[in-house]
């Protein structure tokens, strides 16, 4: 290659790096970016839910609504439409969103959620939910029962208005969580611009505009955006959809050989969900809605952990399997799955590679079912037992659940525990015993704090936190007055499985430890970076914890992402109920022993001596189970029935969501400057086509003659 033609690569490279640096620039000072959390789409077996953007996003001009003038003001007189408005949470109703959006005047809107402050972001005084009043009845055990389905006995989140199932195709909507984000486009945006003068005029150009973008690929249904995907088109396809799903956490007090099988009628099954959802990307707080069985019966496992011998060294006694169901948010996704399981005899089909299959476990080993369900807000001061009816219309079983029922009052009597029974005609409230129920009149109790409809009026909200159950602390060692009240239902429970188990009183100092309680509070709720969680992770798991402060999310997301809650609640349910072994860490794997024993290496508590972590090897029987729906395993499955859910999340590109805003110029500005553009492209371009023409007389060169 001649040197001439490599400077001219070079020059051709560093001027087009020069103009991409430039370019950068540009774009900066054009526009500042927003942080915020998209409204995403997901699709089920009939629809698409959600939000999505124009494929290049939606742009208005930015308008702060803060009461009844400035809505009136927008829809009648403001004339630069298309808008994007920002509001408040007390504005943010499914009704007026709807209003808005149909205007012909709103591109978009943004939600302030600054929680620190709570003039910008007040609770909803009537309850907010996002999610239906009768949640996840169509797959429930009542759906099409004449007397119980669609709610038609009790309407359990009267609240609830839907927003969550709505489609806002081509409509963003966002949220804004940081206030120093809410300053920018308030003060600096909408202020300074866009506010209207005090006569009510319009301001004159430029104007402060916002672009929101949230393209999403997937679109009209889960059977069609799930079978476009899996057509493969390309070396690398596209992916329009995931199914949503993850893993059940289970794990059983005895440890049965694999060879070994249940008697009929030995295993009791406590259980509590793990999830919730929210509009939002990433906003998943849900204290109440879950939280509160979580820790409730971590802290009952801990409890009984005690006296686990009692349970194991006696062949008389019944097994207790504890199980947190995830994807439950979406139609049961996790029940539904660990009971088709069952029914095909692969339940627990451990998900863990490399271990071993725990011992099978069917309807007719199980002998009651005992699950927790919300127990933040106590309604009347009392944790409240629900039963099915259709249930006990068998004979027997109404019997198993009458004792079942005198077994907890009496608990709850001997520790001066308000517990309450509601109607036997009454339905239970949405729960995952329902998906089992479906397929077996099993003895069962939900345990919640509602008599009736949800004492939580903010069910699977953003506003369901913390500090809305008094469990809101910034000093983890400080006891709350929910840790304190969860302590005592926690250990009632603990006692009563016991004694379902064993068929003996439970010794009177089993007792769960409030400080455990406090701390998984804080640990779900607060911060993950807190003490219990570091103890019962790896040392290589530290990073994650030290990225950031914030709690986990709650939401199952898709099957190919690791759910960090379904991680830890193994890890913590191994924790409280495995053993000690004088393992090192290189060493802390199964043997090849037969008994279903998984064994996790920990960082174990701070030594007051050395100030060093003690690590531990534990040995348990915690371990994953699918939580995916089974539809999604079988080809020929008529998508037209209703025995399976089938969520999938819109798959999205990593620039597909955005929030930004920038000045735009009148009309008249950009008609002036389009013109003139025109103009002097149209001289230009005449004035090269002449100049072309007469390229060989403008440019000849004079020969210089030789002698």
């Amino acid at each position: 290659m001649e040197v001439g033609n490599v400077f001219i690569y070079i020059t051709v490279i560093l001027s087009a790096f020069t103009s991409l640096v430039h370019s950068l620039r540009i774009s900066n000072k054009t526009y500042i970016e927003i942080q915020g959390k998209a409204c995403f789409r997901r699709m089920n077996g009939t629809h698409q839910i959600g939000c999505s953007s124009e494929t290049k996003g939606n742009v208005g001009i930015l308008y702060h609504i803060t009461g009844d003038n400035d809505t009136e003001w927008l829809l009648k007189r403001g004339p630069n439409k298309p808008y994007i408005v920002l509001l408040n949470s007390l504005q943010f109703k499914l009704d007026f969103i709807k209003k808005l959006k149909n205007s012909g005047k709103v591109n978009g809107i943004i939600v302030i959620h600054v929680l620190q402050n709570e003039t910008l972001t007040p609770f909803p005084p009537e309850g907010f939910s996002p999610d239906s009043s009768c949640p996840n009845d169509r797959y429930g055990l009542y759906h099409e029962d004449k007397n119980y389905g669609n709610c038609q006995n009790v309407t359990w989140n009267p609240v609830g208005h839907g927003m969550m199932f709505e489609d806002f195709d081509k409509f963003p909507i966002f949220v804004v969580i940081n206030q120093t984000e809410v300053d920018i486009l308030i003060e600096d945006c909408y202020e300074k611009y866009n506010k209207p003068l005090p006569d009510g005029s319009v301001r004159e150009y430029p104007l402060c505009a916002v672009q929101l973008k949230d393209t999403m690929s997937g679109a009209k249904d889960a059977k069609t955006c799930y079978r476009r995907t899996q057509v493969p088109t390309n070396l690398n396809p596209d992916t329009y959809c995931d199914p949503l799903g993850d893993h059940n956490v289970i794990a059983t007090i005895k440890a049965v050989p694999n060879q070994d099988v249940y008697p009929n009628n030995s295993v009791i099954v406590a259980a509590a969900r793990l999830d919730s959802f929210s509009m939002f990307e990433n906003i998943y707080p849900s204290a109440d809605n879950h939280v509160t069985g979580i820790v409730g019966l971590l802290a009952a496992a801990e409890a009984l952990s005690k006296y686990k011998d009692d349970i194991i060294n006696n062949n008389d006694t019944k097994d207790i399997l504890f199980a947190f169901f995830q994807g439950e948010a979406f139609d049961y996704i996790g029940s539904s799955r660990t009971v088709y399981d069952m029914q095909h005899n692969v339940f627990p089909m451990v998900e863990e590679k490399g271990k071993s299959t725990l011992h099978l476990v069917n309807f007719s080993h199980v002998s009651h079912f005992v699950e927790v369900n919300q127990l933040g807000y106590r309604d009347d001061g009392k944790v409240w037992l629900h039963t099915d009816p259709l249930s006990q219309i068998n004979t027997q079983t109404s019997k198993e659940i009458d004792k079942m029922i005198q077994l907890i009052k009496s608990v709850a009597d001997n520790m001066s525990l308000g517990i309450g029974e509601n109607s036997r005609s009454q339905p239970l409230p949405p729960a995952s015993v329902q998906r089992f129920l479906r397929k077996e009149k099993i003895p069962a109790v939900v345990f919640s704090d509602h008599q009736h409809s949800f004492t939580n009026k903010y069910y699977n909200s953003r506003f369901d936190i913390a500090k809305a159950i008094e469990a809101s602390t910034n000093d983890s060692d400080i006891i709350t007055e929910q840790a304190k009240n969860l302590t005592r239902i926690s250990t009632m429970l603990a006692r009563t499985l016991y004694t379902l188990s064993t068929g003996q009183d439970a010794p009177q100092d089993m007792k769960s430890s409030e400080s455990i309680v406090n701390d998984l509070l804080f640990c779900f709720l607060i911060s993950r970076q807190c003490e219990m969680f570091r103890r019962v992770l790896d040392d290589n798991d530290n990073k994650n914890l030290d990225e950031s402060s914030l709690p986990y999310p709650f939401y199952v997301s898709v099957t190919s992402t690791n759910n960090q809650v379904t991680y830890l609640t193994k890890r913590l349910l191994s924790y409280f109920i495995g053993d000690r072994v004088n393992n090192t860490k290189d060493n802390c794997k199964q043997s090849g022993s037969n008994k279903v024993n998984q064994y996790y290496w920990m960082q174990g508590e701070v030594n007051t001596t050395t100030n060093k972590r003690q690590g531990f090897c534990s040995k348990s029987t915690a371990v994953y189970t699918l939580a995916q729906s089974p539809l999604f395993d079988q080809d020929d499955y008529n998508w037209n029935i209703d025995e399976y859910s089938a969520w999938t999340e819109s798959s999205w590109q990593t620039d597909s969501i955005q929030m930004r805003i920038f000045l735009v110029p009148s009309k008249h500005l950009e008609t002036v400057t389009l013109s003139v553009g025109v103009i002097l492209t149209v001289v230009f371009m005449t004035l090269t086509y002449f100049i072309n023409m007469k390229a060989d007389v403008l440019f000849s060169q004079r020969r210089t003659r030789r002698y």
